[in-house]
Parts: C-alpha cells; structure tokens; sequence
C-alpha cells in the first residue's frame, strides 16, 4: 500500500496520518478556543448578515463564501448564527494547516537523495511538516482572519491545496492522474475567484509545472521561473513615469518572444493557451469574460478536428457550444457583434474541416486545454448567483448586479472604487517604496512580515534564516520544486506590494482626494506570502535536521539518529508564535462590535431611519439585525453607499424611506454631453427644495461647495418623511445643510434625533441618562484582557465622548450629583477612557476637594497602564497615559514625571504620525508645556502626510497656507 509520501511501509504511513490529524484538530482546537463568539468589526457583519439573508455585499460579491455561510448558519452546533459563520473560518483554516503540512512534507522529500525510506528520514520529514503546518496556522495575520466570518480563510486553504496538487502532479507528469489534477486545480482556481481573488494568485507559479513537457531541463524552469520576476523588476523600472504600462508591455511581449524562441519545443501549447486565457481573469472579469468563452471555442475547434465524425456534426456541435458560450459578447456589445462573430467563426471551423483533413494526425493536447476551459467555466458559474439573487432584491444588495450585465461586470471589477485599472494605477506609485516595502503604519510589509511568528525586532532574523534555508534547499536539492516554490513567495509578497500599491500619506492628491494613508492594517492582504513563508520554515526545520544529520554521519555516526530529538524541540519552535499571538488573536471574550452595534439601535426610537457614517457603524448593525433578529424595525443607512445611485433607489423601493424622487431621477445612464465627453447620471432632474433648484442627482456644485448625493438625499428624506418616522443619525448630520440640521439635532446617548422643535442644549438629558445607566452594554469594556485594536479603541471613544457631554450638561443644570454618578459608572463599565477622569476631578478640584481629584488621577494612570501593558502597540492608550502623567506631574509640580509622561506621548506619536487626534493631545501638551521646539517637530513629522497640510492647527504652528485644491483653499 502506498501512502501519502509515496512511501510503502504501512506504519510509517499511518504516523504521517497521525501527524496531519495533529496538525489540523490543534489548529482546529486552538482556532475554536479563541474564535469570535459574536458580530466582529469591519466586513465580518456584512459578510454574516449577506450569508444569512443570501444576499450581495460589497464588490466583487463573494459568492462562494456567502453560499457556504449560509450553510453553516443552519449547522445546529451554536445557538448564535453569527458564530456559526464565524466557524467557517475556523473550519478552513485548519483545512490550511492540514495542507501546509502535506506541501511542507511534499517539499522535504527531495532532501534525502533518494534516501526517503529511513526512519531518521521520515522522522526529519514529518516534524518539519507539523512545524510548517503550526507555524501557519498560528501565524498572526492567518490566525486573526481564522477567527471571523472572513473570505482569506477559505481562499487560503483553496490556494496552499492547488499547490499541493501542482507538486503532486509534477510527481505524475506523463499520467492520466496528473491530468485530471491539473484539470481539478483550475477548477478550484477559478471557483476560489468566488471567494477572494487572491485564491488565483498561486495560478502563474503552478502553471509553470503544466506548461513545460516532461523533456524540460532545470535551465528551462529557471529560465520560465526567472521571466515572472524580471516582471516584477520591469514593473518598478518602468513606475512614476518612467514609460508606465505602455513600456511594461511593449517589453514584456518582447521577453515573451524570447521566451518563444527558447522554449517552444519544451512547451505544452495547448495547455499554455488555455492558461493564458484563464489569467486574463487577473486583469479584469470584464476581459475574462470576453477571452475565456472564445478561447474554449478554439480549443473545442482543434478538438472538432481531431474527430472523425461528419462534417455537419461537427459544425453544429460547433456553433451550438460556440453560441451557448460567447454570448457575453452580445450582452458587453450588442446582438450584431454577437451574430458576425458567430458566422465568422462557423465560416472558419467550416473552412478548416475540409481543409485541414490532416489535423487529426498532429499532436496537440486538445483534451487537456479543453478539459480545462469547461472545468474553469464550470467553476465560474459560481457567479451567476450574483444576478440571480440581486433580482429578488434582496435587503442586502450592493450595487444590485441584477440591473444589467454592465453593472455585473463593474459589481465584479469593483469600479465603484475607482474607475483607473489596478494595473495602470499600479505604475503610478501611491507611497515611497521604502515604505511600501519597509516599516510604515498600515501598509507596510516589513511591519508586518517580522510580527508574523514573534515580537517585532531583532529575533525575526532567525525565523527568517530559517525560511531562507528552506527555500535555498528546496531549489538546491530539486529546481523544479524549490524555484518556483520561491518565485511563487515573491509573488505574494513583492508581486502584491507592487500590485496592491497601498498609499503612505506622502503623496496625497488635493485635486482627486486620493492616496491619503491607508485607513486600516492592510496586512491581511499578505497572508498567502506568509503562509508559504511559514511552509518554507517547517522546511528549513528539516533541511536544518538533515545538514546536521550528514555532518553527525561523517563525523559521530553514533549519534546520528539522535537528530530525530533535535528535531523534537525544534518542531516545539511554532509554540513561540502561539504564545506571542495568542492574546491579540483571542476574541473569545470579545463583544465590543456587537455590544457596539445594540448600544447605537437601543438609542434609536422605534421604526426608526437611522443614517450611519461608514463601514464600522453600520457592517456590525446589520449583522446584529439579521444574526439575532434584533430591532428590524430600524432601516440602517449608510451614508457612504447614499452616494451611489442603485442605494438610493433600494432606499426608496426596498427599503420604503420617504424618497420623493422617481426612479428616472435617481438612476444614472450613459450620457455624452455636447463636446463628445460621457457622464453617467439620470434621465431626469430633480426638484432641490432646499436649494430651491432643479438638478440632476450627481455630485455638483452650490454656493461655492461641491454638494455630494448623499446631502441632497437626506434633505429629500427629511422634507419627504413629513415626521412620519424618526430619523436618527450615527454622528452628526452634515453642517452645510440648507435645512439647517445640525440646529435640530437633539443628542440621544450616543446618536442625534432630528427634531422639529430642538431640546434645551441639543440634548436630550433624561433619556440619554438612562441609556448610559441602565440600557447600554459594556461586556468585556472593564477587562484589559479582551483585545482590542486600534479600530476598537477609536470606536467606542465616542461613546466616552458622549458621556462626558452628558454630564457637562448634567452639571450646568446644576445636577451634578447625577453628573458625578453617571462618571464613576462610566469608569466601572469603560475604565480606559481618560476625560471622564478628568471632568469628574475637575468637578472635585471646584470643590476643594484635591484628594479625590489626585485619587482619580492615580487611578486613571495605573488602568491605563494596565492596558497598555496588554496592548503595547496601543497609540490611544499610549498617548492617554502621557497625558495623564504630564497632568499628573504638573499637579505635583514633578518635572520628572512632566517629561516621562512627554516621552511616552512622543513614542505613541511616533507609532503612527498620521493620527490627527493623537496630534492634537501631542501638540496641545506640547504648547501648555512651552515645548516649542518639539511642537514644531511634531507639527513637521505630522505634515509629511500631505493631507494633513490642511489642517488648520498645523498651519498655525508652521506659519503655512493651505494649499490650493483642499478644503480650506480660499480660492
């Protein structure tokens, strides 16, 4: 019997099952102890929500990951539907482990010179394969999207199994098994579109082993290895207008036609062909869908004519799956072009039927290349959930694909993010490659890359040995296995930097608004390089291993087997990242997004039309709607996707807002205006009250000031409504409001109500009073062992912020004892947050009471302390604790602690000098303690981001004038 390692002793195999079931239920185990119980922040919502419903999220729709929540959501393991789909990751990702173990295993087999049937050989194998295994699934960024309704977990598994099997087919090369592999990984690749597009990332680097023959030498696979990355090479040559993608493809046909005069004898054409048209899916869906259904016509053509069959059966066969397939070039185009193309192509397959009776003796892999193209475009119909799910309108469906097949293919592109392509935005780069490539706050790679296994700094060199000496003996001992293997980690990590091209904040655009600073971690988009970099570590275990079994054999040959319990230990080495990661990755404790969410629907009245801000004030609503059925009588709207016309026009006929605009006045259509230019807007204007206007439904200009949709949509909503429903708003309504809004805006704990006759101090006292005491949850808030990141720390800062506004408010109405009573709950329930400390000790200070005031301010320091202990990386709490310790120094006139606290703000400004609320307590500290120097430093560093050269405080302190094109521009 042979086993898994191709081994034959029965034993020996049933140690390497052993091993791979350790790898995936401890991974399995670990991931279910620490996954999130509940609603996560960000996407996560939306993605529970959309899986529960069946519905559309976000571009490009994710598909296969919504269909797959769903099911589990129906899995009766969990009473809570939102932490059902959180296991589908955990499910996954072990899934990921499993197969990083079986690829480590695959790769270290090469490393014994043929001699893989000795224990001490199978020993060394399997531990630097469980190594491997653990060190991906306990990697940082792996383990994070393991433990939430997040589509990286399903992607991954999906890409480190298509490398698995490329390695076992290069194993088979010549069989009927290595082809039906082969068909069976673009099956998965194309399917995996479905869930994340980095699922085909892996898709050039496997198809290396498809495409060349069984006669390729080791030059020919370095010679094709090396051709991706001198692409990568030409890609920063020719960026920042240095020739752009002009350049980039002129030169790289040419390397192709290099390649062509190299290696034709060693290629599969065929199959290349049919690769070829699959990848075109990497540069648009759009393209894809116009390539993919005419390159199986070519393919089932060459086929045709290797058939015996007549030649009117092979015609009809012809043209009836030509028609079926390329009918997206009727919907991209229109009918005509639809009906020449098919007379065209019939005339040419009739042609080559009578004239190329030859055909049928030439050796092409037509059945390969074709098996391919109808498993791929099996695999895409994944899809077609899209508009078939879209047209049932249901609650969630973004973009609503189901309009018409030119909205489908812009859903799938994402263009509602930009209309420049990702490969020509990508020769313009948006940060320093320094920054891009180095340490830099949420873009960085080198950021992320030494976190991955342990602390940031100096040990992550020797995790890093480790993964290089895996990588250079797996090109030593097999080229065919270990270059690729290494080009494919280059591509995941220097291919998506360049790809990716995430902004650093230097080198905004005051004209467009674009490339500002990265708005969250972007390390999840590095996950499939980490993971293969974890694989080449659990190799560089073994090839460890093995040197020191060969040096052990020349020298001490007694004690070579002994390398088996080196190799023991070393297998232990994961353990580090398990521990080093376990606390941040822990959210089995962590209800903020959930309690977050219910605080902000409880505020709200009944049947309520609350209008949030973006994705963080809205995702984790409707995932709490929808997983627990919880105040559906609330219509959450986010302001964002107001801007969009398909949103707006589901506000009004979805959704049932009070809209007093018809459906022509809110969809837009193609439109070229007279000098020949196109726009897309609506058929028909509109009627602006407010703005006593007509105008159509589009970004314009008024009184000086561009006027987005989103403001003229919530002045329409207000005046429709006639106060029928409640209209609450997740922060405060827009200030330019000709209706004056924010004038109407009565505070309600944590949201605002629009009024018809405003409260006292546009706040209502008593109602919020009661939310803050009785109604709002804190769960976990008081415990600074649950994790939160910087999202969740800003977050509920609001919340702080709202309290402490209530009792100022409390207390100007002479209610302090409520005041102060609101104070120390809001201390027992959400300790970290620094102001309510202070308003509570100035209230005590006004009272000549210092000793509770210096009572207050000692304990603020040690909880922050606490905290930050915890959370060392934390900038809020880093900057909170200077500033209490500043404070703190300055009460008791101790210049030492002034400056301790002053160098703790600096370092927590220096984490990330975007912040622009961290710049403000820095700067305000700096100035109350005539720091000027520093003040101007801080001000400069601040700067650097470019965006930031319009903030008014920072103009005041460098003397500068905002710049032309911002919103403070006078002009």
């Amino acid at each position: 019997m042979t086993g898994l390692l191709g081994l034959k002793d029965k034993s020996v195999d049933r140690i390497h099952i052993l091993m791979g079931a350790l790898v995936f239920f401890g991974s399995f185990i670990v991931y279910a102890m620490t996954v999130q119980r509940t609603v996560p922040f960000w996407d996560c919502g939306e993605f529970i929500s959309s899986s529960i419903l069946l519905a559309v999220p976000h571009p490009p729709g994710t598909p296969l990951f919504i269909m797959i929540g769903r099911l589990f959501s129906l899995l009766p393991v969990v009473a809570d539907l939102a932490y059902r789909i959180n296991l589908a990751s955990v499910f996954f990702s072990a899934f990921t482990a499993l197969f990083s173990y079986l690829l480590t295993v695959k790769i270290v087999r090469y490393f014994f010179n043929g001699d893989t049937q000795s224990t001490t050989s199978r020993w060394i194998t399997y531990l630097g394969g469980v190594a491997g295994g653990f060190f991906v699934a306990f990697g940082q960024t792996n383990w994070g999207n393991s433990i939430e309704a997040e589509v990286y977990s399903l992607a991954m598994a999906l890409s480190v199994l298509m490398v698995l099997l490329t390695v076992h087919y290069f194993e088979n090369r010549g069989s009927a098994t290595a082809v039906r592999l082969m068909v069976f990984v673009f099956f998965l690749a194309v399917l995996g579109v479905g869930a994340a597009l980095t699922a085909f990332l892996v898709v050039p680097v496997c198809a290396i082993s498809f495409i060349l023959t069984t006669d390729a030498t080791r030059r020919d696979w370095l010679v094709l290895s090396g051709c991706i990355i001198l692409e990568l090479l030409l890609i920063m040559l020719f960026s920042d207008g240095r020739g752009g993608p002009t350049m980039f493809f002129l030169v790289s046909g040419l390397v192709g036609l290099g390649l062509l005069m190299m290696l034709y004898k060693k290629i599969d054409w065929m199959v290349a062909f049919a690769i070829a048209a699959l990848c075109s899916i990497m540069l648009s869906f759009e393209l894809f869908l116009l390539v993919a259904p005419i390159a199986f016509s070519v393919c089932l053509l060459i086929g045709l004519l290797h058939m015996e069959w007549n030649l009117g059966i092979k015609l009809a066969v012809f043209l009836v799956l030509t028609a079926a397939t390329t009918f997206t070039l009727w919907l991209q185009y229109n009918m005509t072009v639809y009906i020449v193309f098919l007379a065209v192509a019939g005339l040419a397959a009739m042609a080559a039927f009578t004239m190329l009776p030859q055909a049928k003796n030439w050796r092409m892999n037509w059945r390969s290349a074709l098996a391919i193209m109808v498993m791929a475009l099996i695999g895409f119909s994944v899809h077609l959930y899209l508009p078939i799910r879209s047209a049932q309108r249901p609650w969630i469906d973004e973009n609503h694909p189901a309009r018409d097949y030119r909205t489908f293919i812009s859903f799938l592109d994402r263009k509602q993010y930009g209309s420049e392509s990702m490969i020509d935005r990508m020769f313009h780069r948006r940060g320093t490659w320094e920054n891009q490539f180095g340490w830099h706050p949420h873009m960085g790679f080198w950021s992320y890359f030494e976190g991955q296994y342990s602390k940031e700094g100096g040990t992550f060199l020797f995790w890093f040995a480790l993964g290089i000496i895996g990588m250079y003996t797996a090109i030593k001992k097999r080229v065919e296995v270990g270059v690729p293997f290494m080009v494919l980690f280059l591509l995941c990590s220097a291919g998506l930097i360049l790809y990716m091209n995430f902004a650093d904040g230097t080198k905004y655009d005051f004209q467009t608004g674009d490339a500002y600073l990265e708005v969250r971690d972007r390390d999840y988009f590095f996950t499939p390089a980490f993971i293969f970099f974890g694989i080449a570590m659990g190799a560089g275990i073994s090839a460890v291993l093995q040197y020191l079994r060969v040096y052990l054999h020349k020298r001490m040959p007694s004690l070579e087997n002994k390398v088996v319990y080196v190799g023991i230990l070393l297998a232990l080495l994961p353990g580090v990242a398990l521990g080093t990661n376990y606390y941040q990755c822990d959210r089995s404790k962590n209800y903020l997004a959930r309690d977050y969410a219910m605080n902000i629907l409880n505020s709200c009245d009944p049947k309520t039309v609350l209008f949030t801000s973006g994705d963080n004030d809205t995702f984790p609503l409707w995932g709490v709607q929808e997983a627990y059925s919880f105040r559906k009588d609330t219509r959450v709207l986010c302001l964002s996707l107001v801007n969009t016309d398909w949103y707006v026009e589901q506000m009004k006929n979805v959704f049932g807002v009070p809209l007093s605009l018809t459906d022509d006045e809110i969809l837009w259509y193609p439109y070229t205006a007279p000098d020949g230019r196109e726009y897309m807007r609506p058929k028909k204007m509109f009627r602006d009250l407010p703005r006593n206007r007509d105008v159509y439904l589009t970004p314009n200009m008024y009184d000086g000031r561009m006027v987005k949709v989103q403001d003229m949509i919530v002045d329409n909503v207000v005046i429709s409504n006639q106060w029928k429903y409640p209209i609450f708003f997740s922060s405060p309504p827009y200030a330019e409001s000709p209706l004056k809004l924010r004038d109407h805006a009565t505070a309600v704990g944590n949201v605002y109500r629009i009024d018809r006759d405003p409260m006292p101090g546009l706040i209502d006292i008593d109602r919020s009073y009661d939310l803050f005491m009785n109604v709002y949850k804190f769960t976990g808030m008081n415990d600074c062992k649950v994790y939160r990141d910087e999202n969740a720390t800003g977050v509920f800062t609001g919340l702080g912020m709202s309290a402490v506004h209530l009792m100022d408010e409390l207390d100007k109405r002479g209610d302090r004892d409520r005041a102060i009573k609101l104070g120390y709950h809001m201390i027992d329930v959400y300790p970290e947050y620094w102001q309510t400390y202070w308003v509570l000790a100035d209230y005590f200070d006004k009272a000549n009471d210092s000793a509770k005031s210096d009572q207050l301010f000692t304990q603020l320091e040690d909880t922050l302390t606490s905290f930050l202990a915890q959370n060392p990386d934390n900038q809020a709490y880093m900057m909170d604790l200077g500033m209490t310790k500043v404070e703190i120094g300055r009460r008791k006139k101790n210049e030492g602690k002034i400056n301790e606290g002053l160098v703790l703000m600096k370092r927590g400004f220096d984490l990330n000098a975007n912040n622009g609320y961290a710049f403000r307590k820095y700067a305000t500290t700096l100035y109350q303690n005539q720091r000027f120097t520093d003040l101007q430093a801080a001000a400069t560093k601040y700067t650097e981001y470019k965006m930031n050269i319009s903030d008014p405080m920072a103009q005041q302190i460098l003397g500068i004038k905002p710049p032309a094109g911002s919103q403070f521009d006078d002009n």
